[in-house]
């Protein structure tokens, strides 16, 4: 399955392929992470991120090989 994010701040886009929403949630908040210290070093990290990514991330079919 692909999965993406938009950043609730700005609206990049964060992208993955996972099995599962929970390998998703993991692999998005790492690539979050990677993105919020570069684009909003200044923003403070939300305990609560987890719960937003889950709740706010689109799954779809992936593209057939």
């Amino acid at each position: 399955m692909k999965y993406t994010f938009k950043c609730p701040v700005c609206g990049h886009m964060t992208e993955c392929d996972a099995m599962d929403d929970d390998e998703a949630v993991k692999m998005l908040m790492e690539e979050g992470d990677k993105h919020q210290k570069a684009v909003h070093p200044d923003m403070e990290v939300n305990p609560e991120m987890e719960a937003m990514v889950r709740k706010d991330m689109v799954k779809s079919e992936s593209p057939a090989a």
